[in-house]
């Protein structure tokens, strides 16, 4: 049976709702099937777009597998907070879940101090947990399960949970209160929540933002904004991390799903500018697919104006793609278990291992210091779901990499950066 036919046959499986919502999630499924249709239909990234992701010798820097996980038990401790937890299911890129646990992981083995700003206490907590287990246990598995993949471990490391709910102003608050005199050395902006692509209506956050980029973007600018001062006293080169997406890109294959219309773009700000009434960015109609495609253009820019603005006090900032493939915040289950798996079919998947490693190295390795302003993504993409040689080892016989390269052309516009800063101070005045 063909993934595209077993994604048909999820998405009309019987309801038992009224025949209104039944026609609504009629819609819906066939929005999803559409969607996925069109990932199987991408073809291959384009020499122009991308070129890193096929091909290292165009990106400005490579980091092997072995190099990201390498130095993490020899890296100076940091206290590092990584943000994220979904409400109803899982985030590929969450704290108590997907890359940010796994990263977690690797760090809480590796003897650094990680606070995961989680939504609710209970997953803060449960996260916490599963990262003290991993480190103290002797298996040299991934902190996802990949067999011979991470052994090395350093005493002293220690996780502890927090709320954090990026769709509450007044829990990003009082979080961001919370940590007053607490040591900061690293901050991963890490959370991502995606609404299913066939849900017609606007949703809201508590403080009447649209939901995604409210959460995605506004939630983790107020964050940042709030702990920048503490940040800037670590005795350490500071280090703000935030976890984008391709999808920023036009350029790249998951970018350009859906067709123009759906292509992430900011316009003028001119929804923004508006006000908190907004529901997109640019000021057009609702789409749930562009507005995360937009949120992860707001990522990208609000983490090169971070570094212009912030460098002078000596925090760098970077931004990073875990892949995707995983299932994301409020999409339906049985649509994120088969477009993950379709996403991995494919070949634009990433493993939450290599992608957990990828998050560590860029939060405490010293190769890091000075580094600001980059964007590093999965070289070759998708190409890590297989044996990775145990950290170490002289054994690894393929190359498994991140790469960082140019991201987009609107993602380097700083002006348009500079502009989407000032309306997101505004937001929040």
């Amino acid at each position: 049976m063909s993934l595209l036919h077993l994604l048909a046959l999820s998405l009309n499986a019987p309801s038992t709702k009224s025949s209104s919502h039944a026609r609504a999630r009629l819609v819906s499924r066939r929005q999803h099937l559409q969607t996925a249709a069109a990932l199987i239909a991408l073809p291959p990234l384009s020499a122009a777009a991308d070129q890193c992701e096929t091909d290292g010798a165009a990106c400005e820097l490579v980091i092997p597998q072995q190099t990201l996980l390498a130095g993490l038990t020899s890296a100076p401790v940091r206290h590092v907070t990584v943000t994220g937890a979904p409400r109803h299911f899982r985030d590929a890129s969450c704290a108590s879940s997907g890359v940010g646990l796994a990263g977690a992981k690797l760090l809480t083995a590796a003897g650094h101090k990680v606070t995961l700003a989680c939504r609710t206490q209970a997953k803060a907590d449960a996260a916490a947990t599963a990262c003290m287990e991993y480190a103290a246990g002797l298996s040299a598995a991934g902190p996802a399960g990949m067999p011979d993949f991470y052994a090395a471990r350093r005493a002293g490391g220690s996780a502890v949970g927090a709320a954090c709910d990026l769709s509450s102003l007044s829990s990003v608050r009082a979080f961001a209160a919370s940590r007053k005199g607490e040591p900061l050395d690293t901050l991963v902006l890490n959370a991502g929540l995606s609404l299913n692509v066939g849900d017609p209506a606007e949703q809201f956050t508590a403080d009447g933002y649209e939901l995604t980029v409210g959460t995605n973007h506004i939630g983790h600018f107020a964050l940042a904004t709030l702990l920048q001062p503490t940040l800037s006293k670590s005795s350490l080169q500071p280090r703000l991390l935030v976890t984008a997406s391709g999808v920023h890109d036009p350029a790249s294959g998951g970018g350009r799903q859906g067709g123009p219309e759906k292509w992430a773009s900011l316009g003028e700000l001119k929804g923004l500018a508006g006000g908190r009434a907004f529901t997109m960015v640019d000021g057009g109609t609702y789409d749930p697919d562009k507005a995360y495609k937009d949120s992860k253009l707001c990522n990208m820019l609000f983490m090169a104006e971070a570094a212009r603005r912030w460098g002078s006090g000596g925090i760098t900032a970077s931004a990073s793609w875990p892949g995707t493939g995983h299932r994301r915040l409020h999409e339906n289950r049985l649509f994120g278990s088969v477009f993950s798996g379709i996403s991995k079919a494919v070949g634009v998947a990433e493993t939450n291992d290599f992608a957990g490693s990828a998050l560590a190295y860029l939060a405490v390795d010293p190769a890091m210091d000075g580094q600001t302003g980059g964007w590093y993504d999965a070289l070759p993409l998708g190409k890590h779901s297989t044996h990775i040689c145990l950290a170490g080892s002289s054994t690894n016989t393929r190359k498994h990499s991140l790469g960082k390269h140019a991201p987009s052309a609107e993602a380097r516009d700083a002006a348009k950066a500079a502009k989407l800063w000032e309306l997101s101070e505004g937001l929040l005045a």
